[in-house]
């Protein structure tokens, strides 16, 4: 991504950042979550992983409405000069209501990132990503060095989002 797509980023970014981010507390009870937006990994030896965990969240939460959404297949014309998603896709995005987003993607990017706060959901996770005004939930990795391993975050999440 270029230096001018990361700068059009920072700027949009932090007036939605001050608009929803705020305190949240845990555990939420799963209940609450109706619709999940999972970003999908840029990387593609990631993807299967992935794929089988998205199929284990689906398992542990039947009731959450999950979305899958890549990145790297919007279209030129769902993009604009800078690369960055159209006002449509970007109303759509924040239509949908999404109450949960999770970005798989093991290092931050600009883009999943700014998709992640412009959904405005409560609820925005990333792995390893600190400080960030895109998310307000972080993931780190038992052992970052050998990959992310997916059951470890499921675990993770079956404490944040407890079951009734």
């Amino acid at each position: 991504m270029d230096k001018l797509a990361e700068f059009v980023i920072k700027i949009k970014s932090r007036s939605v950042a001050r608009r929803v981010n705020r305190s949240v507390n845990f555990p939420i009870r799963a209940n609450e979550v109706k619709k999940v937006l999972i970003i999908l990994p840029r990387n593609l030896q990631m993807l299967d992983r992935a794929s089988m965990f998205v199929q284990s969240l689906r398992k542990t939460y039947p009731n959450w409405r999950i979305e899958l959404f890549d990145v790297d297949k919007l279209s030129s014309k769902e993009l604009n000069s800078v690369h960055l998603p159209r006002p449509e896709i970007v109303q759509e995005l924040k239509s949908a209501e999404y109450q949960f987003v999770l970005d798989l993607n093991e290092k931050f990017d600009y883009l999943t990132g700014y998709i992640t706060l412009i959904t405005e959901a409560p609820y925005r996770l990333h792995i390893q990503s600190e400080g960030s005004i895109f998310y307000n939930i972080v993931y780190h990795p038992q052992h970052p060095d050998d990959g992310i391993h997916f059951d470890p975050l499921l675990n993770y999440l079956r404490k944040l989002f407890v079951k009734n």
